[in-house]
């Protein structure tokens, strides 16, 4: 898995600050635009709108990130999460899984199957017959929008996603911080989080890492 950060919104406290003030003040957003704050007075009221749930604001902030080999698995997982997400997938449709005798198309093993010998050994073996059965299937001149429904939930995929910071932070908790969500979608945000707070390091006590 590899995570990278596109491009975001620059100056995340400022945009949300400019957000909040201009809902209960007489000056306009283009005047509070141009003002220059202190920024622990930014800090102070973007702290308490957040903490006090009020998080409409937040949704003015966004981040695209580009990423890279994870499974069709985290990608069902993660496209459950809809409302201020957007995602641009690698096509299984119009994107070759063919590869040489011997080899398999891209794909991730979980880890507590790679632990234990006898298991990542099974897991090897299936693949090389699905991806077997797919070659052929393309050689028999099947379609590969047709021949892409052997493949399994393990075959990676790439993506592009774009989140607003409100939607982000709730990702977040439902696949982070709440107990239960499964390892590859935990990595893949806590990924995600270290590279915001890398541009935005006040986020991090409202994104725990």
């Amino acid at each position: 898995m590899e995570i990278q950060l596109l491009t975001c919104t620059p100056n995340f406290l400022k945009v949300i600050w400019c957000a909040a003030r201009t809902c209960y003040s007489h000056l306009s957003p283009i005047e509070l635009w141009h003002a220059d704050p202190p920024r622990e007075e930014m800090l102070r009221l973007v702290r308490n709108i957040i903490r006090s749930g009020h998080l409409s604001v937040t949704e003015h902030c966004s981040m695209t990130f580009a990423v890279k080999g994870v499974s069709r698995a985290l990608l069902a997982q993660y496209s459950r999460h809809r409302i201020g997400v957007s995602l641009s997938v690698q096509s299984q449709r119009h994107v070759s899984a063919e590869a040489g005798p011997g080899s398999t198309f891209p794909h991730v093993v979980p880890p507590k199957i790679a632990s234990v010998p006898e298991a990542a050994e099974a897991y090897h073996q299936e693949l090389l017959a699905i991806h077997e059965c797919y070659n052929r299937l393309v050689g028999l001149g099947i379609k590969k929008e047709d021949a892409r429904f052997i493949l399994p939930q393990g075959a990676e995929t790439n993506f592009v996603t774009t989140l607003n910071l409100r939607s982000f932070m709730d990702v977040y908790q439902k696949r982070v911080v709440a107990p239960g969500a499964q390892w590859e979608i935990r990595e893949m945000l806590s990924s995600m989080a270290q590279l915001l707070i890398e541009r935005e390091p006040w986020l991090s006590e409202f994104i725990p890492l």
